[in-house]
């Protein structure tokens, strides 16, 4: 099974997890399924979205960390990805397939932009519950399908659906990739 085969086995399985998850908001977003109790107020899918988000972003870096040691392996690289900086880990392993193993990546430039804004919202979820500083507003709204409303950060679903999408483009793009 190819690099690619693999990657779109993974991704295939969250598609089919999350248009359970889609079918799952609907149905709790069904005034006819509320919870009884009335002294319950609250969105009882607020945590979906978010939970895609990162299942997204675990995806990428998961299949980035096993990418660049295939790179690695198969170039007979004198360099980990592991010996490498850049501004987030994100930008690091691009600095490695592109400086060190060469890869030609520059056809999923947009892919990598939107990772690079799925990282963004992925680590205001994981560190900040969610929750945006007034200062930090523009940056986030300024991200297609996420928008502040009053201190919390809301995704759509089309902002789940294009950050697989891309997710997958880059992914595929680093598996079949030859250095130059």
């Amino acid at each position: 099974m190819t690099l690619r085969e693999r990657i779109e086995l993974d991704a295939e399985a969250l598609r089919r997890y999350f248009k359970r998850l889609f079918e799952l908001i609907q149905e709790l977003s069904d005034p006819t399924n509320q919870p009884e109790d009335e002294s319950y107020v609250g969105d009882r899918t607020a945590f979906i979205r978010p939970d895609m988000a990162s299942n997204i972003y675990s995806l990428v870096d998961f299949w980035l960390f096993h990418l660049a040691d295939h790179h690695k392996g198969r170039g007979s690289l004198p360099l980990s990805h592991r010996d490498i900086r850049g501004n987030n880990d994100l930008d690091a392993y691009h600095k490695y397939l592109t400086k060190v193993a060469r890869l030609q990546l520059g056809g999923v430039k947009s892919s990598l932009t939107h990772l690079h804004n799925l990282r963004k919202v992925r680590k205001w979820l994981v560190h900040r519950g969610g929750h945006v500083e007034p200062q930090q507003k523009r940056e986030l709204e300024a991200i297609p399908g996420v928008v502040v409303s009053g201190t919390l950060a809301l995704l759509d679903d089309n902002f789940i659906w294009d950050s697989l999408k891309h997710a997958e483009l880059y992914l595929y793009a680093v598996a079949e990739a030859t250095p130059s």
